[in-house]
């Protein structure tokens, strides 16, 4: 996987306006270069490159949008959207591809042709993947959201123009960088917080998954705000990167078990129909021996995600990573703030109220 870039000219200091905007047009420079990459198809690392590299463009976007007006660049949000579907797309079937293949050279013999199938159909739809990926990483289509991004990220973060009285001058300075990085890494830590009672109800699916999506955005905004601290911060991005490792396996499991669990469904009725047993009994051979391998691989990656958390509470790294920051956790604005409709005036006051 290809490291973020870094973002020269960015002062932790200074007004938080130009910070923002010289990462978020970095981070959509740094996604479009990858695109001959992703369109190499003899090497499907491209792919998973430019998909992380809009994961982190959407990211700092989700960061920033506190302090910018939503209205102005929605138009662009869907569009990155679209194309961080279209190689979400494609990766998925890549890593499923490639999983299979390595499955069905330890599997027992009675199941290897059942897998093979199941990955001859992840080829297939891999390829109408592709192609859609095509279509979406047009040339044209690019250079237009390049455009389009850098007239309304311009517009998003203009201010209103409303005249502040003298009192709103002294009671509500301008945001700095510094401010907006603390104010957003705090957030994503209590996010991540809340959600940490899920590992203790290790069956119920979704709120790890919610779990697994905020250690990613904490990990992520660790990440880009780091050189405002430096080594001090980065250590807490690994940790969170190897908890979002862990939970991530245990997401990719729930997902081969629950597909896994409708195969069978589908075997059973298929055993009914005249013609179809041999095939049914195949296919439902494959089924349950992967079943039963991605059940116990998941209680393995349940277990390292217990475990990372366990050594996150009993360290005191939340605790560390706030003096780390050196800010008041009352100072965070709300993890899921929605921006204004008009140009927001950057200031502490608005990012608290947002």
């Amino acid at each position: 996987m290809a490291k973020p870039g870094q973002i020269a000219g960015i002062d932790c200091d200074a007004s938080a306006a130009g910070g923002i905007r010289l990462v978020l047009m970095f981070r959509l420079e740094e996604m479009c270069a990858l695109r001959d990459e992703a369109l190499d198809y003899g090497n499907p690392e491209g792919v998973h490159d430019m998909r992380v590299a809009s994961r982190r463009l959407r990211s700092a976007l989700r960061d920033f949008m506190p302090y910018l007006s939503k209205r102005q660049i929605t138009s662009s949000l869907h569009e990155i959207k679209n194309i961080a579907d279209a190689l979400g797309r494609v990766r998925d079937q890549d890593v499923a591809v490639l999983a299979l293949e390595k499955l069905a050279q330890k599997a027992p013999p009675l199941v290897v042709a059942g897998i093979n199938g199941f990955a001859d159909l992840r080829r297939q739809k891999r390829e109408e993947a592709r192609a859609g990926l095509i279509r979406t990483l047009d040339q044209n289509n690019l250079a237009a959201l390049r455009l389009g991004f850098a007239n309304s990220l311009e517009a998003a973060i203009a201010p209103t123009g409303r005249k502040k009285s003298k009192a709103e001058n002294r009671s509500a300075p301008l945001v700095t960088y510094r401010d907006v990085a603390c104010l957003t890494i705090l957030n994503r830590l209590a996010d991540l917080e809340k959600l940490s009672n899920s590992l203790y109800r290790p069956l119920d699916i979704k709120p790890l998954h919610r779990m697994r999506m905020a250690a990613k955005y904490l990990r992520y905004a660790i990440e880009l705000f780091e050189h405002c601290w430096g080594q001090r911060a980065a250590i807490y991005a690994k940790k969170v990167a190897g908890l979002q490792s862990s939970l991530g396996e245990l997401h990719d499991c729930d997902l081969w078990i629950d597909g896994f669990g409708d195969d069978l469904s589908q075997a059973e009725k298929q055993r009914a129909t005249s013609g179809a047993e041999a095939v049914a009994n195949e296919h439902a051979a494959a089924s349950i021996w992967l079943l039963g391998h991605f059940v116990r691989l998941r209680t393995k990656h349940f277990r390292n995600a217990l475990a990372r958390w366990y050594e996150w509470e009993t360290r005191g790294l939340s605790t560390n990573l706030r003096n780390t920051l050196g800010v008041l956790s009352q100072t965070a604005a709300p993890s899921d703030a929605k921006a204004p409709d008009e140009g927001v005036e950057l200031t502490l006051a608005s990012a608290k109220k947002a």
